[in-house]
């Protein structure tokens, strides 16, 4: 039987997202200068494909003051535009530093079909964001998101042992990144053979960690890893 279950769970998680951030627009932010506490802000953005770095041409970039304090929650805009050649957008404006009292700033870009990106949103087209709740001019300046070229990992469940146990798992990750759902089963009687597919990032490490909490109340853990890359069919095979 193959199930991939981690693309339904993906799934549900981006909608889960997409309703929370859900908001109604609030127009154009426009900083109330006349308390003294406006500064000029240098946002510098880059987009870029890891392990190679490549920056991503073209990308949007919105960002935004946005609250949840109000219902609907609502947004400022404060800027957009789109990424250059190498992956990078730079934009000035200026900014009253009390409206952290109220608001967050949020820079956001879209998921890109074909990869995974850091922070972690599965794939696909929803945005993906990095929030400050509190005003710190040079962390405007080092925004950075990552994208990895996403490719799947097929993980075979051989059941070819006869012992007794009371869960068995397996949970396929990339460390920093994400930590996918995990697979598992508690009735040893009828467990049988599976095929589970997992979304992963390419020309990176994958950690396949498995193992079974055993009737005698022992825990077995067994850790292993494998590079998988977009052009191959990347197949790890557990016997439990």
């Amino acid at each position: 039987m193959k199930t991939s279950m981690y693309k339904t769970i993906a799934l549900t998680l981006r909608t889960v997202v997409v309703y929370l951030f859900a908001s109604c627009d609030g127009g154009i932010y426009s900083p109330d200068c006349e308390t003294g506490n406006c500064v000029i802000l240098d946002f510098k953005v880059s987009v870029i494909v890891k392990p190679s770095g490549t920056g991503m041409n073209d990308i949007p970039v919105e960002v935004d003051f946005f609250t949840f304090r109000t219902y609907p929650a609502h947004n400022k805009r404060i800027g957009s535009g789109k990424t250059n050649k190498n992956g990078e957008f730079n934009m000035k404006v200026t900014i009253d530093k009390n409206s952290f009292d109220e608001y967050f700033l949020r820079v956001s870009v879209p998921g890109q079909e074909g990869y995974i990106s850091n922070p972690y949103n599965g794939g696909g087209s929803e945005y993906i964001s990095k929030s400050f709740h509190n005003f710190d001019e040079d962390a405007f300046q080092n925004i950075n998101f990552e994208f990895y070229k996403e490719t799947i990992l097929t993980i075979n469940l051989n059941r070819t042992q006869t012992d007794d146990f009371e869960s068995f798992f397996v949970a396929p990750f990339v460390e920093n990144i994400f930590y996918p759902w995990t697979y598992s089963s508690n009735d040893s009687k009828n467990a049988t053979s599976h095929i589970l597919q997992f979304q992963t990032a390419a020309d990176l490490y994958t950690k396949v960690r498995w193992g079974k909490l055993l009737n005698t109340g022992e825990q077995v853990i067994h850790i292993d890893s494998l590079i998988c890359r977009t052009s191959t069919n990347n197949v790890f095979n557990i016997n439990f």
